[in-house]
């Protein structure tokens, strides 16, 4: 079984997940049923996690309620983030300008001071 990492503080926030497509997991504030209306966050999970709030009505007979996924698949553990290389890939990017880049320019105008 696979994870889903949603940036919140803890799953039980929120009383139902789902699936609304590829790129996107809806949450819902209260577990969604028919003749209400369900407040949700929507999480953009291919794009670095963007999220989007809003509301869903549910009709009696048009509308059909949203299969919740289970709470163990839903995890805040950061490691199963799906953007993580690019995290590291701009650390990596600010490591360099901010300290090895700096480094070898002192070094070479003040060589001798700076010898370790």
């Amino acid at each position: 079984m696979k994870n889903i990492y949603l940036p919140i503080e803890n799953v039980s926030d929120f009383k139902c997940y789902s699936v609304l497509d590829r790129e996107t997991i809806r949450a819902y504030v209260q577990q969604p049923q028919l003749d209400s209306s369900s407040q949700y966050v929507d999480f953009f999970i291919n794009s670095h996690y963007l999220q989007k709030t809003g509301t869903q009505s549910f009709g009696n007979w048009n509308s059909s309620l949203p299969v919740c996924l289970d709470h163990n698949i839903i995890t805040t553990d950061f490691y199963y983030r799906n953007d993580l290389d690019s995290i590291l890939i701009i650390f990596l990017v600010l490591f360099i300008f901010i300290i090895v880049l700096p480094y070898k320019i002192m070094s070479r105008a003040f060589g001798k001071w700076l010898k370790i």
